[in-house]
C-alpha cells in the first residue's frame, strides 16, 4: 500500500507485547508503519497524539468508558486526525455506544486484512468506511447527536448517577426493583459501561447531571 508519510497512532488495550504484535501485522501485511502505540489511559492517549497523526486507529472489542473517553481525545487535540476503529463487535447495541464519538470507519474483525486494507485506504483519501450494517446501527442509536434512550431509561440516569440506590430510584419512580433493573441493564448496554461509576461519568461528560 503505497501512500505518503503520515503519522498513525494505534489505541489498543492489553499488553506492550500485544500492541507490538499488531504493528508487525500491519508493516508486513498492509506496509503501515505505526508512528506510535499507546494503551486507553488519557496520560499514554495525550502522550501517542503529541505526534499529531492523521490516522487514529482504535482496536476495541468493547466501548468502554475507557475507551471512549480515549477516542473523544482525539478531536479535541488533533481536529484533522482521522479514527477509524477495529472491532470484532457487531451486534447492533454494542455498536450502538461509539454513537457518542466522531469516527471516520468501523471494520470488524471478521473482515479481515483485506477489508482493513480498504477501510484504511479510503479513509487516507478523506472518505468514510464502515463494514455492512454497522453505520445503520450508529445511526439508529442517535437522535439530534444524541444516544436514543428510552423514557424510563433517560429517568433513571439522572437518578442513578446522582447516587441513589437502584431500589430508592425504583420507588421514586414508582415501579418495581426488578423493573428498575432491567432499566439499568439497558442503560449500561446502550452507553457501553459496566457499572454506576462509569454511568454517573457519562451522565457528568453530556451534562445530564451537574458535577
Amino acid at each position: 500500500m503505497e501512500r505518503g508519510r503520515q503519522e498513525i497512532v494505534y489505541l489498543m488495550g492489553g499488553s506492550i507485547l500485544d500492541r507490538m504484535a499488531y504493528r508487525l501485522l500491519l508493516q508486513k501485511q498492509l506496509r503501515i508503519e505505526v508512528t506510535v502505540d499507546s494503551a486507553f489511559s488519557p496520560t499514554a492517549v495525550w502522550d501517542a497524539l503529541r505526534c499529531k497523526p492523521s490516522l487514529v486507529l482504535v482496536d476495541a472489542d468493547s466501548a468502554r468508558m475507557e475507551v471512549l473517553d480515549a477516542v473523544q481525545m482525539v478531536p479535541r487535540l488533533c481536529p484533522g486526525a482521522s479514527i477509524l476503529i477495529i472491532s470484532a463487535t457487531v451486534e447492533p447495541s454494542l455498536v450502538q455506544s461509539w454513537s457518542s464519538c466522531k469516527i471516520d470507519g468501523y471494520v470488524v474483525k471478521d473482515g479481515g486484512i483485506q477489508e482493513l486494507r480498504l477501510a484504511i485506504e479510503a479513509i487516507s483519501e478523506g472518505r468514510e468506511y464502515f463494514s455492512a450494517g454497522v453505520k445503520q446501527n450508529i445511526i439508529a442509536a442517535t437522535t439530534n447527536g444524541k444516544l436514543k434512550l428510552s423514557r424510563r431509561e433517560a429517568e433513571l440516569l439522572p437518578l442513578i448517577a446522582r447516587g441513589l440506590t437502584l431500589r430508592d430510584a425504583a420507588k421514586k419512580m414508582a415501579v418495581s426493583y426488578k423493573t428498575a433493573e432491567s432499566y439499568r441493564t439497558s442503560l449500561l448496554r446502550k452507553i457501553g459501561v459496566k457499572d454506576r461509576v462509569e454511568l454517573a461519568r457519562y451522565a457528568i461528560r453530556e451534562r445530564i447531571v451537574d458535577p
